[in-house]
C-alpha cells in the first residue's frame, strides 16, 4: 500500500483527544451553583420578626412551629438552616418577652382579690348603725380600673363620694388607683384627659357603672376626681370641715375596699402627723393604726363623728410592720382642687351630724 502526495493533502484531520478532567478544572466550573432557599425557613424568620411589635405569644409560637418544620424538611441542596434556628431562638424571645410584658401590665402582683360575687355585703348591716359610720359607709364606692394592651391591666381601689349633682356623683380617689402610669410617668404635667385608664364604679345599690377622670392634683400629689353616674338612693356625701384640726391619739376609722372586700370598716387612731414635699409643695399626712390594706386606696380616713381627715393612700409591706397606713389630708385636696368644683364653699361649714 503507497500514499502518494494527494492523498495527504486530501485527508482530514482527527478531533484533537480532549483532557476528561479539563471541564471540572476550567474557572467556569469552578463557580459554585446557587441553591434555592428553604421558602419554610424564610417564612419561619418572617414572623419571628412580626412577632416583636405585634403579639408576640402567638406570633412568637408560631415562628417556632414553622422553624421547626423548616429544619424537618430541610435537604442539603437548600439554603435556610441558620435562619430556621435563628427564627426559633427569635420565636421562643418573643414568647418570653411577652409573657414577662403582660405579667408587669397586669398589675396587683402577689395580692389576693376576692371576688365580690363571693364575699356581697349583708343589706342588713348597714341598718341601724351609727350616724358617722352608716355615712361614711355609704359615701363609700369601689372602683376597678382597667389599662394596657387589650385592657389587661387591672387596678382595685376606693373612692369618696364628695357631692351629688342630680344623678352625677363627685369622687375622690388616689390617683395610682386610675392611672397605671403614675408611678413611672412624669406626673406632674399629666392632665386628666390623658389618663389611659377605663375605669369603673360601684356603689351601694346599683351595679358597676363607666366613669370619667376629671382632675388630678398637680405638683404629683396622688390625688384624683373622677365623675359617674349614680341614681341609687342608698348613696350618701362625705361630711367635713377644712379646718378640722386632729392631734396624736385621736380615734380614727377608715372605710375601704381591702382586696375587693367592698364596704369594710377597720379602727384606730393617728399615731403622729407627718409632711411630704412634691418639689416646692408640702402637705400634710396622716399617720395611723386603722388596718389599711391593698384595695383601701382612695378611700377615707374619719374621726369619731364622721368627718373626713384625709384619703388612704401608703401602707407598709405586712410581712415586716403592722399598723402602719398613711393618709393624704383632705384639707390638701381642698388647697388644690379648682373653684368649678365648688367644694370649700359647699362643705367647709358643713357640721357633724
Amino acid at each position: 500500500m503507497k500514499i502518494s502526495a494527494n492523498d495527504l493533502a486530501a485527508a482530514v484531520p482527527l478531533p484533537v483527544a480532549r483532557d476528561p478532567w479539563a471541564d471540572d478544572h476550567s474557572p467556569q466550573s469552578l463557580q459554585p451553583t446557587k441553591k434555592p432557599w428553604n421558602r419554610t425557613a424564610a417564612w419561619a424568620f418572617f414572623v419571628a420578626l412580626l412577632g416583636i411589635p405585634l403579639f408576640g405569644l402567638v406570633t412568637g409560637l408560631a415562628a417556632i412551629t414553622l422553624g421547626c418544620i423548616a429544619l424537618v424538611l430541610h435537604t442539603y441542596n437548600r439554603r435556610g438552616m441558620a435562619l430556621a434556628v435563628l427564627a426559633i431562638l427569635i420565636g421562643i424571645a418573643d414568647v418570653l418577652g411577652w409573657a414577662v410584658g403582660l405579667y408587669y401590665f397586669s398589675g396587683n402582683h402577689g395580692q389576693v382579690i376576692v371576688s365580690l360575687d363571693d364575699f356581697m355585703i349583708d343589706p342588713e348591716s348597714l341598718e341601724q348603725l351609727p350616724e358617722p359610720i352608716g355615712r361614711a359607709m355609704r359615701a363609700n364606692v369601689l372602683i376597678q380600673s382597667q389599662s394596657g394592651i387589650g385592657l389587661l391591666g387591672t387596678g382595685l381601689g376606693s373612692g369618696v363620694i364628695l357631692k351629688t349633682d342630680g344623678d352625677t356623683a363627685l369622687i375622690v380617689t388616689n390617683r395610682h388607683v386610675i392611672d397605671p402610669g403614675y408611678a413611672t410617668s412624669s406626673v406632674t404635667q399629666t392632665k386628666a384627659e390623658e389618663i389611659g385608664s377605663t375605669v369603673f364604679v360601684t356603689a351601694l345599690g346599683q351595679p358597676e357603672t363607666p366613669s370619667q377622670v376629671v382632675w388630678v392634683a398637680p405638683h404629683g400629689v396622688d390625688l384624683a376626681l373622677i365623675s359617674a353616674r349614680i341614681s341609687s338612693t342608698e348613696i350618701r356625701s362625705a361630711h367635713w370641715q377644712k379646718e378640722l384640726r386632729s392631734k396624736i391619739g385621736d380615734p380614727v376609722f377608715a372605710v375601704g375596699n381591702p382586696h375587693g372586700l367592698g364596704w369594710t370598716h377597720t379602727a384606730g387612731d393617728i399615731s403622729q402627723l407627718r409632711r411630704q414635699s412634691r418639689g416646692t409643695f408640702e402637705y400634710r399626712v396622716i399617720q395611723t393604726t386603722a388596718a389599711i390594706n391593698s384595695g383601701n386606696s382612695g378611700g377615707g380616713l374619719y374621726d369619731a363623728a364622721g368627718m373626713l381627715l384625709g384619703i388612704n393612700t401608703w401602707t407598709q409591706d405586712k410581712r415586716f410592720a403592722e399598723g402602719l397606713g398613711f393618709s393624704i389630708a383632705f384639707a390638701t385636696l381642698l388647697d388644690l382642687i379648682p373653684d368649678r368644683f365648688e367644694l370649700a364653699n359647699k362643705h367647709a361649714e358643713q357640721e357633724a351630724p
